[in-house]
């Protein structure tokens, strides 16, 4: 695996007052930090692999809250069989369960690393991503800076966690001397996180945009933000729709971030704020509402009928996926060398 030489350490000098951004940029560090967009692209998974992981997901996240004893045990070799298969969702869930205490054992973070190997070869983007995090959490020791050559690397490879997460370090010195170039550079990247799903970077980019008076631009950004389950993107298209532009145009009061130069629209208001509500109170679970424009469209376009739920909502609220056969465990464990019963290496 090749990293750029100082990449990581450009970002943290970026990131940390120091002497030197007493002087303008040099034109070597501005090309060395230049950023061209890039989206990941995620590997088709199969229908097998997709039956354990459906089942293992749903009785997964309905045990966040108030788990019953055993549960992600049970659930486990699902995942790892998923995962091991090839099913990059199976195997980022898996990850997670093993660094959140959830699946608790001696050896739960070397698991986790050795699934995030694996990954290299799916969504080598992503993977670099978790290795810059795993780093930080100190499940892995690399040299001095490196965690930061690892970020760089995953962003210019496509990972939207780690465009967002560079677009923050990069905005994080507290002066002037290039801020335009740095602002100019983390919309660059915050956008390009936006549009692969990631949603704090939508609502963000939205407010750059509103800012700068690119009414649409923002609007189109922040629904992409409620399209990924970010509350607050929903929360200030509520707030714009709720806003009576009539009453209060926008020379009145230029820095009320509730205006889009939409219009009043009651129903609108109504809907958003159902969603809102909804995409608040059950955040742990990280819904998204993908059918955002099924429900409530930019106008002018008429408003459907709707039962008041997302897509999402009924999926949860509604029966668990049929658990899989055991001879379809057994088929796909088998293929790996895993224990069906396990998920883990067959011991010889």
């Amino acid at each position: 695996m090749t990293l750029k030489v100082g990449l990581g350490l450009l970002l943290i000098q970026l990131a940390l007052p120091s002497h030197a951004q007493e002087q303008s940029m040099n034109q070597d560090r501005k090309a060395a930090m230049a950023f061209s967009c890039i989206h990941e692209v995620q590997p088709k998974l199969s229908t097998d692999t997709q039956q354990l992981y459906d089942y293992a997901h749903y009785h997964d996240l309905h045990n966040l809250w108030l788990p019953k004893d055993g549960v992600w045990e049970e659930m486990a070799p699902y995942y790892r069989i998923a995962a091991a298969n090839g099913d990059y969702k199976a195997n980022l869930r898996l990850q997670y369960l093993l660094t959140t205490n959830r699946l608790k054992y001696r050896g739960a973070a070397e698991e986790a690393v050795a699934w995030n190997n694996l990954l290299m070869q799916q969504l080598p983007a992503t993977a670099h991503y978790k290795t810059y995090e795993y780093i930080l959490k100190g499940l892995l020791t690399t040299k001095t800076d490196g965690a930061y050559a690892y970020l760089r690397k995953a962003a210019d490879l496509g990972s939207a966690d780690a465009q967002y997460a560079m677009s923050e370090i990069i905005l994080s010195p507290n002066d002037d001397k290039e801020l335009q170039f740095r602002l100019g550079l983390a919309e660059k990247l915050m956008l390009c996180a936006s549009q692969q799903g990631y949603g704090e970077a939508s609502r963000f980019y939205g407010i750059a945009m509103q800012r700068q008076e690119k009414y649409s631009d923002a609007v189109e950004s922040y629904l992409r933000g409620a399209r990924q389950g970010d509350t607050q993107s929903a929360l200030r298209l509520y707030n714009a729709f709720a806003f009576d532009i009539e009453k209060n145009p926008k020379g009145t009061n230029a820095y009320d971030l509730r205006f889009l130069n939409v219009k009043k629209d009651p129903e609108r208001e109504r809907r958003y704020n159902i969603i809102r509500s909804y995409l608040s109170r059950n955040d742990y679970l990280y819904p998204k509402v993908p059918d955002l424009d099924q429900i409530v469209p930019l106008p002018p376009a008429k408003l459907p009928a709707w039962d008041g739920k997302i897509a999402f909502q009924r999926w949860y609220e509604g029966p668990s996926p049929a658990k899989p056969s055991d001879a379809l465990v057994e088929k796909l464990a088998r293929a790996q060398g895993l224990d069906p019963k396990t998920g883990l290496a067959l011991k010889k």
